[in-house]
């Protein structure tokens, strides 16, 4: 049974969602939700929505599925025993040191993977797997036929985005509010930067997308356990509105796509990456959206206004003279009974006959249950009052909610953890640098320098390149279209000698373990932690290097029992999309990383004419920052870590050797640039 998941951001749309007919609601707890701006949970509310979802058969999922430090864990497992005492259905979660956290602290607690994993293929839903996540929410970004060929070969609950807002960029691979204004997506408070107005050319608004409404498409989704609708931000109508639409779909019913798509709109709604055009995606949110939203808000209220009858109960009642009246329910969580103290009379007019108790006891409106087999063994020439024969059936209804929410709460054991003990980070290390480049020129000269290894996007290379075990091979950024050709080419590439691999996903781990490599995990991983280092060593990985948007402080205190590192050089990627804005569609490919290795030589501009570089890549594209991180003239901050990875995108070849010298000898930077986040953090 498909299951439509409604957005919760406040106790007031709890009922909104609930009587609109949602099967299981997602909500966020006081912290460590990624969207810490919506009202959210406190502690009491959390135990009361849990209640008042389980006595109505509804599942309730809590999103903790932010990145957490170090000096967080304590109180994110105090968070975790909080939503298990409560009786939570599973947590969400992106970060994967809080997964091994979870399933350590509460074995029996499911979780599942947040879209902020960046999961959209089949082998990072097996990775997910393997992890110990029993549902995966893949990307937004997929296609029908790619979402159907996951969900027919996983073996982990797939749930999916069907209606609401799109980011333009992978889910999990966004770090532009971060680098920009302290304000990180991946810790819950993303300033939705993609919604100012970046130009190309003549074009304006060029990364800020529709609201994706799948709807009108779920007969096509096979496999699928959860609709998911986007929204926790918004107001009980919206969420209502779509919970109903959603509700009708499924029972193949029409629902009011007009009022759905003007409740709210940034230029209408797409379904660009469902059918495979990435095409008239772009929209912002206009005047004429707001007004439309106001008229559209008018009488959404009836939509959830009563209790959504949703649970089938079969009643039988027994009315045998001299013997009190007694029903019996039955429904799918048990059975319960209730006896009346009252003991039919003869009738002195009509008597009861079993039509007239049936119709009686079938009035179930007002409550969570519907008539199911309703019958009656009524002995002939009896009276019972209206009166005892509906407070017989309030009994039935009170009794069965009780043994449904009792069914429908689980019941977990806790247990604690040890926690990573402080300790003072180990300064004064060899300074070894490692490169990434994006074109063959800088391959060329990256090797006649002395880095210790060298990250390769992998259609660089063939077996004539020398030094192969200096060589670290990176995938395509997103396997979604492209997953058995990288896998049986990272075989090839083994078998003429090259060893490493470079993992920025789960699907990139998954399918360089698959392949025989060392795993080397990447900045994208976005690991913030040491339970989460730790639990890429259990996975395999050879050596993982942090994530950019914490301190370095924050990076250094990070125990791992494999090699950690840092991006230290380069332009930060700001976002990975799909999308290519400079083609106003799919990726180009023209001229690039993964083609010729060059950059398109396009840009976005700024409203302050800051340019962006762009990197189309075949199946997908970087967005970079317009300043140069440098940290060449901080070798003591360099020196905590195991290795610095100097990454390459718009330099030439002789920039290589150049900026390689000045790290070598703590040249001071002469040109503007960035500290990234790694002095000022952030929230």
């Amino acid at each position: 049974m498909n299951e439509i998941l409604a957005p919760c951001g406040s106790v007031e749309t709890l009922y909104a969602a609930l009587n609109a007919g949602a099967d299981a609601i997602y909500i966020g707890m006081k912290k460590f939700s990624a969207r810490k701006n919506a009202e959210n949970f406190s502690d009491l509310e959390l135990k009361q929505t849990v209640e008042e979802c389980h006595k109505r058969g509804v599942k309730v999922y809590a999103a903790m599925n932010t990145l957490v430090y170090d000096s967080e864990l304590q109180e994110y497992s105090d968070f975790v025993r909080i939503a298990a005492e409560c009786g939570i259905d599973a947590l969400i979660v992106q970060d994967l040191g809080a997964a091994k956290l979870i399933k350590s602290l509460c074995p029996e607690l499911p979780i599942h993977a947040s879209t902020q994993l960046t999961l959209n293929s089949i082998s990072g839903v097996k990775a997910a797997e393997e992890f110990g996540f029993s549902r995966v929410v893949i990307g937004r970004e997929l296609s029908n036929e790619q979402i159907n060929a996951i969900s027919s070969e996983a073996k982990a609950e797939i749930e999916i985005f069907v209606h609401g807002a799109l980011c333009v960029s992978v889910s999990g691979q966004c770090y532009m509010s971060s680098i920009f204004g302290g304000r990180s997506g991946n810790r819950g408070l993303c300033a939705q930067p993609c919604r100012l107005d970046f130009s190309c050319d003549e074009r304006h608004n060029v990364i800020s997308l529709k609201d994706q409404s799948l709807i009108s498409q779920l007969g096509k989704l096979k496999n699928i356990k959860s609709f998911k609708i986007e929204g926790r931000m918004k107001r009980p109508e919206y969420v209502a509105c779509a919970v109903n639409a959603c509700r009708n779909s499924l029972d193949g019913k029409p629902y009011d796509y007009e009022r759905l798509s003007n409740v709210f709109s940034r230029g209408g709604l797409t379904d660009g990456y469902f059918n495979g055009t990435m095409a008239d995606m772009n929209g912002i949110r206009g005047k004429e959206d707001v007004d439309n939203s106001s008229k559209a808000l008018v009488g959404i209220k009836e939509l959830y206004k009563s209790e959504f009858p949703r649970i089938p109960i079969d009643i039988s009642v027994e009315i045998i003279s001299g013997k009190p009246v007694k029903a019996t329910a039955k429904c799918k969580y048990g059975s319960v009974e209730s006896v009346s103290e009252y003991t039919p009379e003869q009738a002195s007019g009509k008597p009861l006959d079993e039509a007239s108790v049936t119709d009686r006891m079938s009035k179930l409106g007002g409550t969570q249950f519907y008539a199911g087999k309703i019958t009656a063994d009524v002995e002939g020439g009896l009276y019972v009052s209206a009166s005892v024969l509906n407070g017989l059936r309030r009994a039935l209804c009170e009794a069965m909610t009780e043994k449904v929410l009792d069914e429908c709460t689980p019941k977990y054991t806790f247990k604690p953890v040890e926690f990573p003990t402080t300790f003072e980070p180990e300064k004064g290390k060899p300074l070894m640098l490692r490169a990434e480049v994006y074109s063959r020129e800088q391959l060329i000269e990256a090797l006649k320098c002395g880095f210790e290894l060298i990250y390769v996007p992998m259609v660089l290379v063939d077996e004539s390149i020398e030094c192969k075990d200096r060589i670290v091979l990176i995938p395509p950024n997103v396997l979604n279209d492209c997953e058995e050709e990288v896998r049986q080419r990272l075989i090839k590439l083994r078998n003429v000698g090259f060893n490493k691999a470079f993992a920025q996903t789960l699907a990139h781990a998954k399918i360089i373990k698959d392949a025989g490599l060392e795993i080397h995990g990447g900045y994208r991983m976005n690991i913030l932690n040491s339970m989460a280092a730790s639990a890429c060593a259990d996975f395999g990985f050879s050596d993982v290097t942090l994530s950019f948007e914490g301190t370095h402080d924050c990076l250094a205190e990070i125990q791992s029992p494999i090699k950690k590192g840092i991006l230290a050089y380069g332009r930060i990627p700001l976002m990975l999309m799909r999308r290519c804005p400079v083609a106003n569609g799919k990726p180009c490919g023209r001229k690039s990383p993964f083609g010729e290795g060059k950059s398109c030589g396009e840009c976005l501009r700024d409203r302050r004419g800051n340019e962006l570089p762009v990197l189309c890549g075949g199946n997908s594209v970087e967005l970079l920052n317009p300043d140069v991180l440098i940290l060449s003239d901080k070798r003591e901050i360099m020196q905590c870590f195991d290795f610095c990875i100097l990454k390459f995108t718009t330099e030439s070849a002789s920039e290589v050797e150049t900026i390689y010298n000045m790290y070598t000898k703590n040249g001071k930077p002469k040109n503007k640039l960035t500290r990234g986040l790694y002095f000022r953090g952030a929230e």
